[in-house]
């Protein structure tokens, strides 16, 4: 399944309105947000359509899984769907569990998991993790108006350009480039997205900045600004764009026509059978495009080519001017 699909889900007083562009999307916020009635209102339409009262209008195929469900397990309930966007009520614990997770990134399906608490054995972006906001400024319509909201877009919030240390994620590729380009501090590597917070909080002096892959870190993301948030005397700033192969496909160091289209329009180009976050998608494109090129990339050993300084400072121009301002020259 790929694409971006929208939805308006409507009663007399109601309008939630959305659209769901990634495999994976969680809705967070307190209770009393709205975020058991849309998944009601979902549901009962799609029991009885129009006698329950409210319309759904979507260019997809849904499916709502409620926490009261009986009479078959999960598996019996989610197992035969393919090409659906799978909308599951909190409450759900299998939506924990390993086997979840496995069916998650092989089914083909869109999920929307409306839970609180992190789901660390998925790979989901920081950009697909909302809350249910009311907008009061929709005049022209009469019901109360809903939609979500990303929560987590306005980082990195840097609030110096001397950081001590740099962390990375990534301990190949991006790694060597951040090692190159922020030369005279420290790098360290975290060795994966699950030890980002581990890593800084062993480096207990000196302010810090974080570098991991948006597109599969949400899981983490809540701890690490929790974390950074209470450290008293210690600066930790966390930058999460898509992922290191995102920023060098976004540079123009590879331009054609094809890769334009798809960062503009990314979701109608990752398949979730076959990718089970953007960031896989993102290294096997930059990989694919560059395969049998003097700049062939490799997500081990960084090609000496984009070490080059003109490089350097084309990969560095898709940076939050607060990151590049972090670079000593």
């Amino acid at each position: 399944m790929k694409g971006s699909y929208h939805f308006r889900v409507k009663s007399k007083k109601l309008l939630f309105e959305f659209s769901i562009k990634r495999n994976i999307t969680i809705i967070k916020g307190d209770s009393a947000t709205g975020k058991t009635t849309l998944l009601h209102m979902m549901y009962e339409y799609l029991r009885v359509g129009r006698e329950s009262g409210y319309s759904v209008t979507t260019d997809t195929d849904y499916y709502v899984y409620l926490r009261q469900e009986v009479g078959r397990t999960w598996e019996e309930a989610l197992y035969p769907l393919r090409g659906t966007i799978i909308f599951i009520e909190e409450n759900n614990p299998f939506v924990f569990s390993k086997e979840f997770a496995e069916f998650v990134k092989s089914s083909g399906n869109y999920f929307v998991l409306v839970n609180r608490s992190p789901l660390k054995m998925l790979p989901y972006s920081i950009h697909e993790i909302y809350e249910i906001i009311t907008d009061g400024k929709r005049t022209n319509i009469k019901e109360s108006y809903h939609q979500l909201k990303e929560i987590y877009s306005n980082y990195p919030v840097i609030e110096n350009n001397k950081m001590d240390t740099i962390v990375t994620e990534d301990s190949n590729s991006g790694f060597q480039f951040f090692s190159k380009l922020f030369h005279g501090r420290t790098v360290k590597s975290a060795d994966g997205n699950s030890k980002v917070l581990d890593r800084i909080q062993k480096l207990e002096t000196g302010d810090i900045l974080a570098i991991a892959d948006g597109a599969a870190f949400g899981a983490m993301v809540e701890s690490c600004l929790e974390y950074s948030a209470t450290r008293i005397g210690q600066r930790i700033s966390v930058w999460m764009p898509e992922s290191f192969e995102y920023l060098i496909l976004k540079s123009g160091l590879i331009s054609t026509k094809e890769l334009s289209n798809i960062l503009v329009s990314t979701s109608d180009y990752v398949e979730s059978e076959e990718y089970e976050s953007w960031e896989r998608y993102f290294t096997h494109l930059l990989i694919s495009m560059t395969s049998g090129q003097t700049y062939s990339y490799s997500k081990k050993v960084l090609n000496p080519f984009y070490l080059q300084d003109k490089s350097i400072q084309k990969i560095a121009e898709t940076f939050p001017e607060a990151v590049r301002n972090l670079r000593k020259e």
